[in-house]
């Protein structure tokens, strides 16, 4: 195939080849002047031809007039590239046998204009059945033909083409309709017609002698696909020929398409009566004979007007639509199917419509079997956090009876030794309560059941608090601990206990990895922006520190920085790693910088928001004494609702220890009913009870009037994450967990009995 391009200027020139080089076989001629395209189509022939409007010895239009008119390129398309086209350009362009107009901007409309033609070149591939008894006819044109790369069988009469026909496999039929013999060309082609696919929908091109409007409308009504008239110019019969193979080809590629889509197709009337059915649909439904005259609403599961009225909306809406419905297969086995419509051309007057059906009894076992794992990890995960209730709930009683009870002999007279020994059961009972703490937050973290809560604290009477509690162990090795908290904000909210535990992970390390010297706790404001704050806490110690290898590692799970530390100084490795969850969850990062020999710096930031009211807090942080609790609060009358016997009189022992009244209650019911005899100053509720738990009491003595203000605090030895949430939303006012009982009931206790004092007081003042 030849393609001439004529464009003065040489870059658009290549432009032009170069979105030409996409089709295969093509021969360039590259010129840029009128007078050189006139001289090269004197000697040679082209099959496509682009001129520009302008050029530089002259005007395009009137260079393909001269070709067109002049007999050079009789056939031959000729495309006018302009920059401006017109109206009036284009009839010109008409009058003097230009093809089409293009802009000179719009290559890709050039470039697919130019396929159709050039496609038309490329050989035929196909197999032809010939049908002409005029041998003057059929010979020169079975030649050309096969000059094109057609495989041609020619036959003198349909009574010898017929037998062929049935026998072979042919792209198209070309037949003249007047023959010799008892079969015309008509009959011919009405017996291919009444065919079954795909035999009876071979292409038909007719060969008349004749046209007129009335001739042309009965070949179309014959079933022809096409005609050409006599005499049959060749460059109109191979476009023709042309066309209706490609057309063949793209049904025939549809149809291989469809059925690897597993894609049923059946053809159904406006009634919803079946008229055919691929192969698709048939094995679907399992219908291996004709299908025709039988109703697609049979085939289909009888629940009702309602089934009916889907399909036939379906039908009669025209556009495509999509509606799920149960089909029924012929061994009576019911299957899920997607079935979609759309209207396709009219026959006999009558419409017609498309059924698309597609089995997706696969993607519903895939979405049962999804749903059945969603229930199933669903039930896990309750089964989980019932079964991390249970277990800490279970291993925290005794472990709270031990901490508690090795709490209480210390504060007796005890000889040295026995103090010494009481001192190794303690710190025993803190080690175990700490790594069951780290393996419950760990599973917690993992499984995404960990929540934080939002209040209002003071940062620099945390890092008091947390210094507090490893001030006596740092004491007993000779270190000093300070805290640096000078220009933070008075208050922020956040989550006080996750940063209290995070600092205090870094803190205990910091005793437990240093022999001498110091620790300080810092905390400053390092970004604030909206109303919140980034705040920054440092613990710095003079310890053994980090080798720079095993820094990137030790916030890993499981990890320490060296493998002889666990036997020597104890731990799970999963204190830093829960650390770094906890600061994630709360929007911040972590990170150390040390040097072996000279210390270690462990950082966090949290992002915290700046909160109203300033705080106000009447009792000291970090720990209290039986007697500094005494001092303030003895002879206040405090009700204690708990069950197990040994964590009752671990209670009962700190608070009459204290100088407080205590009435004991063993289960909910008579908690309530306590509060509704009696006046109380606070009451300490257990959780778990029988009869009533902890919740229900609480919810009940809220509802009693008197008892609105009353402060209730939670007592648990569960500390799974959602049991604080649920404590308030009972109306409860605070959490103590049973493990740190011992530690923190007489800080806590000081606070609700100081806000009750005042709350009092401001209802006094009120009155008066």
């Amino acid at each position: 195939m030849h393609v001439l391009i004529v464009e003065s200027s040489q870059l658009y020139r290549e432009i032009l080849q170069q979105s030409f080089n996409r089709f295969r076989g093509v021969d360039f001629t590259l010129l840029a002047t009128q007078a050189e395209a006139l001289a090269a189509t004197e000697s040679q022939t082209f099959d496509f031809v682009v001129i520009s409007g302008q050029l530089s010895d002259g005007d395009g239009l009137a260079l393909g007039r001269h070709l067109r008119q002049g007999g050079r390129l009789p056939l031959t398309p000729i495309v006018l590239l302009t920059s401006s086209p017109s109206a009036e350009l284009a009839a010109e362009a008409e009058r003097a046998g230009i093809t089409e107009i293009f802009r000179k901007q719009d290559l890709e409309e050039l470039v697919a204009f130019a396929r159709h033609f050039l496609d038309g070149q490329q050989p035929l591939r196909c197999r032809i059945l010939y049908v002409e008894d005029a041998v003057e006819q059929r010979l020169p044109l079975t030649a050309q033909l096969r000059d094109w790369g057609a495989q041609v069988d020619a036959y003198t009469s349909a009574d010898e083409a017929w037998p062929a026909f049935l026998g072979g496999d042919y792209d198209l039929v070309l037949t003249d309709l007047v023959l010799g013999g008892h079969m015309t060309g008509s009959r011919l082609i009405n017996r291919i017609r009444r065919q079954d696919a795909p035999r009876g929908r071979v292409p038909v091109l007719a060969v008349t002698a004749f046209d007129s409007p009335q001739r042309r409308m009965e070949l179309f009504h014959l079933g022809i696909d096409d005609y050409v008239t006599k005499p049959i110019l060749p460059a109109e019969l191979r476009a023709r020929i042309h066309n209706l193979i490609a057309r063949k080809r793209a049904e025939e590629r549809n149809r291989e398409l469809l059925k690897a889509t597993e894609l049923g197709v059946t053809i159904v009337d406006e009634e919803g009566f079946v008229l055919s059915m691929d192969d698709n649909a048939r094995q679907m439904f399992g219908l291996f004979d004709d299908a025709e005259c039988r109703s697609f609403a049979s085939l289909l599961v009888a629940d009702g007007a309602q089934s009916l009225e889907s399909l036939f909306w379906l039908i009669g809406r025209g556009s495509v639509q999509r509606l799920r419905f149960n089909g029924v297969h012929r061994d009576g086995h019911v299957f899920p199917l997607q079935l979609s419509s759309q209207e396709i051309e009219p026959a006999d007057g009558g419409r017609r419509f498309a059924l698309l059906t597609r089995d997706i009894s696969g993607e519903q076992t895939l979405a049962d079997q999804l749903a059945r794992a969603r229930d199933t990890a669903a039930r896990l995960g309750r089964m989980k956090s019932e079964f991390l209730a249970n277990v800490s709930h279970e291993l925290r009683t005794p472990l709270n009876a031990i901490v508690g009870m090795s709490f209480l002999l210390l504060e007796d007279p005890l000889t040295p030794e026995q103090h010494e020994l009481v001192r190794h059961i303690d710190a025993a009972g803190q080690r175990l309560t700490g790594l069951i703490d780290d393996i419950l937050d760990f599973s917690k973290l993992d499984s995404g059941q960990l929540e934080l809560q939002v209040v209002a604290f003071s940062v620099p009477d945390l890092l008091g608090r947390v210094a507090a509690m490893v001030e006596q162990r740092a004491a007993v090795k000779g270190l000093t601990v300070r805290v640096e908290a000078d220009g933070l904000p008075a208050l922020l909210c956040g989550d006080p206990e996750r940063l209290t535990q995070a600092l205090l992970q870094y803190a205990s390390n910091a005793v437990k990895f240093t022999e001498q010297g110091s620790i300080t706790l810092r905390g400053s404001v390092v970004e604030t922006a909206n109303g919140c704050c980034m705040l920054r806490c440092e613990v710095i110690d003079t310890g053994i520190g980090i080798a720079p290898a095993d820094q990137a590692h030790i916030f890993e799970s499981f990890r320490q920085a060296d493998g002889s530390s666990s036997r020597r100084y104890g731990g799970t490795g999963l204190g830093l790693a829960i650390t770094r969850e906890l600061v994630e969850l709360m929007g911040g990062e972590v990170g150390v910088s040390s040097e072996p020999g000279r210390g270690s710096t462990f950082w966090l930031t949290v992002c915290l928001a700046r909160a109203d009211q300033p705080l106000v807090m009447d009792c000291p942080a970090g720990e209290l004494t039986a007697v500094q609790f005494a001092e303030r609060f003895a002879g206040r009358r405090v009700l204690l609702a708990e069950d197990e016997p040994v964590n009752r009189e671990l209670a009962l022992s700190l608070l009459r220890g204290a100088g407080l009244q205590v009435d004991v209650a063993e289960d909910g019911l008579a908690a309530v009913r306590a509060v509704r005899e009696n006046d109380y100053d606070l009451v300490l509720m257990d959780i778990l009870m029988p009869h009533m738990d902890g919740l229900q009491a609480a919810s009940a003595i809220r509802r009693i009037p008197e008892r609105a203000a009353l402060p209730i605090v939670a007592l648990t030895a569960s500390t799974v994450e959602g049991d604080r949430r649920r404590c308030f939303d009972a109306g409860m006012n605070d959490f103590i967990a049973k493990s740190t009982m011992a530690r923190l009931l007489y800080p806590v206790l000081a606070r609700w009995l100081s806000h009750e004092r005042q709350v009092l007081a401001q209802t006094a003042t009120t009155r008066g």
